[in-house]
C-alpha cells in the first residue's frame, strides 16, 4: 500500500497531519490510519472545480479508515461521533468521513477478497501506521466459500433489484414519470451487479449502464438482446434511463414520457428474468 501524499498540495497534507493528530490524541487503540477515495487516487473535487448549474458532482470529503486493534474501539459510536465533530471543528477545506474497523475483522474481509476493501487496500494511502500488524493478502477461497458468497451476494443484490423494479411500478401508477425513472434504472443498475458478483465475485463502482450492460454481455451473449439502440429513437430512449440516475432526482428539466418508460421497462423486466435464471444455474 501506497504511503506518500506528495500529490497533493501542501495545504492538503497538513490537514490530513491534523486529522490524524485528533484522532491519535482521542483514541489510544489506533493500529493504522488509510486516506482512500478520491483524495488518495488524486481524482478529488473541490467547490471551485463545480459549476453552479452542475446537475451532478459534489465537494469531495477526506475519506478515512481507521483501523482498531480491538472490535470494542471501532464499534464506539459514541467515541467515534466525538472524534469526527472535533475533526470537524478543524474547519478544514474538504469534510472528514471517518470509516472504522478492527485490525482482525478488516484482515478478513481483505483474505476473501471483498471488494470495497480490496480497492482501498490497492487505492489508499497508510497516513499513520503503528506496526503491529499487516494487512492480509487474498487467499484462495474454498468452493464452499465460493459458492457462499455468490449466494449472499445474489440474495442481496437481485432482491435490490426486484424491490426497484416494484417502486418502479407505484411511480408508474401514481404518474411520478422522474421517480419511475430513476427507480427502473436502479433496477437495471442492481441486476447488472448481481450478474457480475455472482460471476466474479467483484462490484464495480459504477453507475452507467452502458458500462455495466457491455461487461456483463463478454459473459453472455443474451444481454446484448436488451435496449437495442439502433435508431435515433431509441438512442435517446437509453439516454432517458441512463440519465435517470442523476436526472429523476435532481434535474427539473428532466422529463421522460410513459410511453418511453413502458418500452424501457420491458427491457428491465426481461433483464431481471435472465439475471434470475443465469445466477441460480451458477449457483445452484
Amino acid at each position: 500500500m501506497k504511503n506518500s501524499l506528495k500529490h497533493l498540495p501542501q495545504l492538503k497534507q497538513d490537514e490530513l497531519q491534523k486529522i490524524i493528530s485528533t484522532i491519535c490524541d482521542n483514541c489510544k487503540d489506533v493500529e493504522k490510519i488509510i486516506l482512500f477515495g478520491s483524495y488518495a487516487r488524486g481524482d478529488y473535487k473541490e467547490k471551485k472545480d463545480l459549476a453552479e448549474d452542475r446537475k451532478s458532482g459534489h465537494v469531495s470529503d477526506y475519506d478515512i479508515l481507521v483501523v482498531t486493534r480491538e472490535a470494542t474501539t471501532a464499534l464506539d459510536t459514541n467515541l467515534w461521533h466525538e472524534i469526527g465533530e472535533k475533526c470537524r471543528n478543524l474547519h478544514l477545506s474538504a469534510d472528514p468521513r471517518i470509516l472504522t474497523h478492527d485490525i482482525e475483522e478488516l484482515n478478513n474481509k481483505l483474505s476473501v477478497g471483498q471488494y470495497f476493501y480490496s480497492d482501498i487496500k490497492e487505492e489508499g494511502i497508510i497516513i499513520f501506521d503503528a506496526k503491529n500488524f499487516d494487512f492480509a493478502d487474498r487467499r484462495r477461497l474454498s468452493d464452499e466459500e465460493i459458492k457462499k458468497f455468490r449466494q449472499e451476494y445474489f440474495e442481496y443484490w437481485f432482491k435490490m433489484s426486484e424491490e426497484f423494479f416494484a417502486d418502479y411500478q407505484n411511480a408508474f401508477s401514481r404518474g411520478s414519470y422522474n421517480k419511475a425513472a430513476f427507480e427502473l434504472h436502479q433496477s437495471a443498475e442492481h441486476a447488472y451487479k448481481t450478474i457480475l458478483l455472482v460471476f466474479t465475485l467483484y462490484n464495480p463502482n459504477e453507475h452507467f449502464l452502458s458500462i455495466l450492460g457491455k461487461e456483463c454481455e463478454e459473459y453472455f451473449l443474451e444481454l446484448r438482446s436488451l435496449f437495442i439502440r439502433e435508431t435515433e429513437e431509441e438512442k435517446e430512449r437509453f439516454k432517458l434511463l441512463e440519465y435517470a440516475y442523476i436526472g429523476g432526482r435532481y434535474d427539473p428539466k428532466y422529463k421522460i414520457s410513459k410511453e418511453d418508460l413502458e418500452a424501457l421497462a420491458k427491457d428491465v423486466k426481461r433483464l431481471l428474468e435472465i439475471t434470475k435464471r443465469l445466477c441460480e444455474a451458477k449457483i445452484f
